[in-house]
């Protein structure tokens, strides 16, 4: 049946029904008593998703204070929020029998009562500290482009090849632009 791989490889491909205040639980830099701990999970969640094409997240949270997922919604993750503690578990468990390709998600919780219920339908468990590590990773890493050269601006010499070779109107003066305005301003308008 499903249960948790020693080097996470096998998650990278799968979707994620996350636990979320389980998982805030067990994250470092978002507390329980942040008053925008679902949003800030939300938003390391959505580097998660959008790091594989098609990934989704559903995460579940027990009744928040931020309480308008249509405004979390979206990336690659979609939430819901629970009326009461209870709901929260009540709905992934649902979520977890309704799903009809199990083994294309992961299970991201704490809970025993509930990876219980996954292991039970072939759903593969993800424990918190895994996934807390993906998105240190995803959230720490920054491309950096060192190796370049600065930016240097072409020459007038270099434009006017360029035009030439693409084919646009060598550079104008003003005097002409303002030319090309006036005489286009005294040819008669058609009428409609």
């Amino acid at each position: 049946m499903g249960g948790a791989v020693s080097d996470g490889s096998i998650f990278f491909r799968m979707n994620y029904l996350v636990d979320g205040h389980n998982l805030i639980g067990s994250m470092p830099d978002i507390q329980l008593s942040d008053h925008d701990d679902e949003f800030k999970l939300v938003m390391q969640l959505r580097k998660v998703a959008t790091a594989k094409k098609g990934r989704q997240v559903i995460v579940v949270f027990d009744r928040g204070v931020y309480g308008h997922q249509q405004s979390l919604n979206g990336y690659g993750v979609t939430c819901h929020f629970a009326r009461s503690p209870e709901d929260a578990d009540t709905q992934i468990i649902r979520r977890i029998k309704q799903t009809a390709k199990p083994k294309e998600w992961a299970l991201v919780t704490a809970d025993r009562r509930i990876i219980d219920v996954a292991h039970q339908y072939g759903m593969r468990v993800m424990p918190n500290a895994l996934l807390v590590q993906q998105m240190a990773r995803q959230t720490s890493t920054k491309t950096e482009y060192h190796d370049e050269k600065p930016e240097v601006p072409l020459s007038a010499t270099q434009i006017e090849h360029w035009r030439v070779e693409m084919n646009l109107p060598l550079e104008v003066s003003d005097e002409e632009l303002l030319l090309q305005e006036s005489l286009r301003d005294l040819k008669p308008k058609k009428r409609k």
